[in-house]
């Protein structure tokens, strides 16, 4: 009898312990800087790219997705699921969620690492001793969503909104013919300038291999800097209007595959910018464009299907 009242507070502890919550943690490393990183936690509007739930949401259910900040950070409210997202510290991001009535609650913590395209962060999140036995040593931790955030901060398309492609340059023989024009005569300054550098190919033995390629480079409020060029099968000897331009062989080319209206294709530079910014990349050649079918827009609305090409040597 005296066993059994021993024992019984005994197993009352253990019981009681097994439901006491206790901190675990766990380091991923993003292959990101740690200023991209922090930008994609401090931002509401970034947790909708990068988390899966909530950038898969249906089209018709878009309109139900709202945010409001306030002093303490910002919360997330869509069908089903409501986060509430809480910088402090600096670098720390205190999370508490709900998604279809499991709530999980949660602190992502960001660490520079010795690289500079390398940032840790560090998951923390609440565990009992019986959670723990259930899962084997420990919750999920995808539950917290750490492997979206690293998937999209190391997946080019998704970060970056294209595809990146890196290829070898193999348009190393070009004529090209450069000139300074009205903004609103760029396109059938263009057609015209094609023309003329059709001519010369035929004129001088040469046969294109390539589609043509295009620069339109905004000077000024008016004017726009347009170079059109063919590559060719050989070196050449150009004369005036005309130049040769010789691509090293040994140079690669990052592309992104453009379909859309002219005048939008800007958002692709500036994606292809941060890209090679992040990477601490050198562009020694102003970046092209290649129209395949060697058909050119002629207004700023039409749609085209180009690759955009930015050259590293």
């Amino acid at each position: 009898m005296k066993k059994i009242v021993i024992l019984l507070p005994v197993l009352l502890i253990v019981f009681a312990a097994a439901f006491i919550p206790y901190n675990q943690e766990k380091t991923i490393v993003i292959n990101a800087s740690f200023f991209n990183v922090y930008q994609q936690l401090v931002k509401a509007e970034n947790w909708k790219r990068w988390r899966n739930d909530l950038r898969q949401i249906r089209p018709e259910d878009s309109s139900k997705v709202a945010t409001v900040r306030d002093s303490a950070g910002f919360k997330i409210s869509g069908p089903d699921i409501t986060l509430q997202v809480r910088p402090a510290n600096g670098y720390s991001f205190y999370v508490d969620e709900d998604d279809k009535g499991k709530t999980l609650d949660y602190v992502y913590t960001i660490l520079p690492e010795k690289f500079p395209n390398e940032t840790a962060i560090v998951i923390s999140q609440k565990i009992t001793f019986l959670n723990s036995l259930i899962n084997g040593g420990m919750r999920s931790w995808s539950a917290t969503h750490i492997y979206d955030f690293k998937n999209f901060m190391e997946n080019a398309s998704l970060f970056y909104g294209y595809e990146i492609a890196k290829t070898r340059v193999t348009d190393t023989d070009i004529v090209v013919l450069r000139q300074l024009v009205l903004a609103k005569d760029k396109f059938k300054q263009a057609e015209k300038n094609l023309n003329v550098l059709r001519n010369y190919i035929t004129a001088n033995g040469l046969k294109q291999t390539q589609p043509l390629i295009a620069q339109f480079f905004p000077r000024g409020s008016d004017s726009v800097q347009l170079n059109i060029g063919l590559p060719v099968n050989k070196k050449t000897t150009a004369k005036n209007p005309v130049f040769y331009m010789e691509m090293p062989k040994t140079g690669y080319v990052y592309t992104v595959q453009y379909h859309g209206r002219f005048a939008e294709r800007q958002k692709v530079y500036a994606a292809m910018q941060q890209y090679f910014n992040d990477r601490h990349m050198q562009v020694p050649i102003l970046p092209f464009e290649t129209y395949p079918g060697d058909k050119l827009p002629a207004t700023d609305t039409d749609r085209i299907n180009i690759r955009i090409n930015y050259p590293t040597f």
